[in-house]
């Protein structure tokens, strides 16, 4: 009998465990029951990791490892610059539809990926796993918000970490739902007005500054005198204006 190399060992266990983990929870990945999902001898699994605990780290860089590739392949924009430019709305629609459409593929690895993250709430010890595995996801999603960005010839009108932080906590929430419910119709109305929302966030490339619409990020500008019904012209909102600062 042919010997199975090392790598192709990990790499079956860890598929096994996840699948283990995500019917049955990070307690039922027992070693007898990962392998048994994997079809091997118990001492297959130890020639493979020292211990269970060393499993379930693989298992974990593994699954966030996955889900980072997941997140770029959806929300990132496909295919080069068009002209006319997409709008920010639609290009974080597109890619926010996309991570839908993974996460119905898949639905298995995020369970998986649930369970481990309750895991290491309730382990002591893992607070810093688990606080770099959200680093890598908001870093993702930086990278999606600046590639929108440059599809949709649009700057940020907050910093960039804050708005990586919200899209995040989006597909999250997306996720978690989704588990819950399975209603992929709603799902795909979230993302609209997600996109909507996220895309306010954001301004044209040749848009005037505009420090109020970042948010709380200075002082508030002193307020127009009131100069009742019949105020000068100069006073009145342009509209040619605001519609130019749309994105």
């Amino acid at each position: 009998m042919t010997r199975m190399p090392v790598a192709e060992r990990r790499r079956a266990l860890v598929d096994a465990a996840v699948r283990v983990i995500a019917r049955e929870g990070v307690a039922g990945a027992t070693t007898r029951a990962v392998v048994a999902e994997a079809g091997m001898k118990l001492a297959s699994l130890h020639y493979a990791f020292a211990s269970r605990e060393e499993l379930l780290e693989a298992v974990i860089a593994d699954v966030t490892e996955q889900e980072r590739l997941a997140a770029e392949d959806g929300l990132l924009p496909l295919g080069e610059p068009t002209d006319p430019a997409p709008t920010m709305a639609e290009v974080l629609r597109a890619g926010l539809d996309r991570f839908v459409d993974l996460l119905v593929e898949d639905p298995l690895r995020e369970r998986a990926l649930l369970e481990l993250t309750l895991y290491a709430l309730r382990t002591p010890g893992q607070e810093g796993a688990l606080a770099a595995q959200y680093a890598i996801y908001r870093r993702s999603a930086g990278d999606a918000l600046e590639t929108a960005a440059r599809a949709s010839r649009c700057r940020w009108l907050v910093p960039l970490p804050d708005a990586a932080r919200l899209l995040v906590t989006i597909t999250e929430g997306l996720t978690t739902t989704w588990l819950a419910d399975r209603d992929t119709a709603a799902a795909r109305t979230t993302v609209a007005f997600a996109a909507r929302g996220l895309a306010a966030l954001a301004a044209p490339l040749d848009a005037p500054p505009d420090p109020a619409a970042a948010g709380d990020h200075g002082p508030a500008p002193e307020p127009e005198p009131d100069h009742g019904p019949h105020g000068r012209p100069d006073d009145r909102p342009d509209q040619e204006h605001e519609e130019h600062r749309a994105c």
